[in-house]
């Protein structure tokens, strides 16, 4: 084996003939240079050239920089000893120069380390965030690095993209002006709304944050916001519909008489069912959005986290985590779902024992007994009722632990004008401290917002929900339904 490929096998992954070259000549040269000056009497100067191929090795393979430098640092001490035929003062000063080499060694090697470890941080977050990324020369306005994501949302191969100008991308090029002259003039934006022109010619329209970095490059992270702006628009037209419409219909009744009291009835219904709508889509835009978010943003985190530990044991926990999120941005993303219907259409009279029936075909019960005991009761509430039921007896399955079986009951009180639905399991109940906190919108054990969904669902009618039980013998909620939203039916 020649000494090319000793050198290529001591340094895994060397292909490069100019660096393999660089290498071998560095340490010939610094090799022979100490034979000669020793020989001939010179001590000051061959040292320096040692220099060189620690540097270059520490640069490329800087995990083989501290055995590199101990090597070399043994030869060219070995070589002084010998020669010098062990001259004192000659000895004392490759002594010194030795421990000088092996210090360098030491420290450019961390140093170099480092910085190789953070790349791969920086790198593993721009390759696998959610967001496309890409960055581009402020002198030359050409795109430098593109991530995945980002050429997949603009439909291009990432190597065509790298090294076209950034003004092939936009559609107008008044608005590719106006965004050269904001990066330019003025200090990083953010939620810059641009226009993007796709491989196949399609318009898409995306949010733009902008931040500068050293060596003049631009770093623009995107999102596309056309389905949302299309949504936007959509809900506009419709709401500015409504609101003519409300108007319209406000200036024919206030020109009818009494004889049309009951077309006066109508529009008040009419107008508090745009304000009901108009509140949950205020609502369902500010929680989808705000949770989406910052989702989004935890998986970001622990892909960059899973990248940066890779020979970790502890990776696996991370990468279940992550798993963890993407579930709970799916529940949020179906809550949003459900929340929409609420109240918008008519209540109606639902047999409780049949809607329950129906709420718990689709859980997994295993050995876990639904029991009720309801009679022909009959509540008037809001089409999605079943998902109250659903959610009580989900969340006894997937916390009660131990529960073995679910009852719902009723009974009258108030001289029989007011009516309380029971439902109790044996599980393990619920804190003291969390009996309010799982209505509320914020999480309870990553139970999602199944008991607010509820909350809202039995509100539509007057209804109310609260959690009675004891911590330790079981979770017990009473749902109290008002006079005139229940009724007892025929048996028939």
């Amino acid at each position: 084996m020649n000494v090319f490929a000793k050198v290529q096998t001591w340094l895994p992954g060397t292909n490069n003939a100019a660096w393999l070259a660089a290498f071998i000549s560095s340490i010939s040269f610094a090799i022979l240079a100490t034979v000669f000056s020793l020989t001939h009497g010179i001590y000051e100067v061959f040292p320096f050239l040692y220099f060189l191929p620690i540097i270059l090795v520490v640069y490329r393979y800087p995990q083989r920089g501290v055995l590199f430098t101990m090597a070399i640092s043994t030869v060219y001490i070995l070589l002084v000893y010998f020669i010098s035929g062990f001259n004192p003062d000659i000895v004392a000063v490759s002594t010194a120069w030795f421990v000088v080499f092996v210090t360098i060694g030491v420290v450019t090697s961390s140093l170099a380390e480092g910085l190789v470890t953070e790349e791969r941080k920086y790198r593993g977050i721009f390759e696998n965030s959610q967001a496309g990324i890409f960055t581009f020369d402020l002198a030359t306005f050409r795109i430098r690095e593109i991530n995945a994501k980002c050429a997949r949302m603009l439909r291009y191969d990432r190597h065509d993209l790298e090294g076209m100008s950034l003004s092939s991308l936009f559609t107008e090029p008044a608005e590719y002006s106006a965004f050269i002259r904001q990066v330019v003039n003025k200090p990083p934006a953010s939620d810059i709304e641009l226009h993007f022109t796709t491989r196949d010619g399609d318009v898409r329209q995306f949010m733009v944050s902008v931040s500068r970095s050293p060596r003049e490059m631009t770093i623009c992270s995107i999102m596309d916001i056309t389905e949302r702006k299309l949504a936007e628009r959509v809900i506009h037209r419709a709401k500015d519909e409504l609101e003519q419409r409300v108007k319209e219909r406000t200036g024919e009744l206030t020109q009818s008489n009494e004889t049309l009291l009951s077309e006066i009835q109508d529009r008040k219904r009419f107008s508090d069912a745009i304000q009901l709508a108009n509140k949950k889509l205020n609502m369902l835009s500010s929680i989808t959005r705000h949770d989406i978010l910052n989702q989004i943003t935890a998986i970001t985190m622990y892909l960059s986290l899973a990248e940066e530990e890779v020979t970790d044991p502890g990776v696996r926990d991370h990468l279940m985590k992550i798993d963890q999120i993407v579930q709970l941005i799916q529940k949020q993303i179906k809550f949003t779902h459900n929340y929409q219907y609420i109240g918008t259409r008519a209540p109606q009279w639902q047999n409780a024992a049949v809607t329950i029936d129906a709420a718990i075909q689709d859980l997994y019960l295993g050995t876990v007994r639904v029991e009720t005991d309801l009679g022909n009761l009959e509540m008037y509430a809001d089409f999605l009722l079943e998902k109250v039921f659903y959610n009580l007896v989900e969340n006894s399955l997937r916390h009660g632990e131990h529960v073995t079986v679910c009852r719902f009951t009723c009974r009258l009180e108030d001289g029989g004008d007011h009516l309380v639905l029971l439902y109790e399991d044996d599980g393990v109940g619920i804190p003291a401290g969390a009996k309010e906190k799982i209505f509320r919108r914020e999480y309870y054990r990553n139970t999602g917002y199944g008991m607010f969904l509820s909350t809202e669902i039995l509100g539509t009618t007057g209804m109310s929900i609260r959690e009675t039980g004891e911590a330790g013998k079981g979770a017990r909620f009473e749902i109290h339904v008002p006079e005139g939203s229940f009724r007892f039916g025929d048996t028939g």
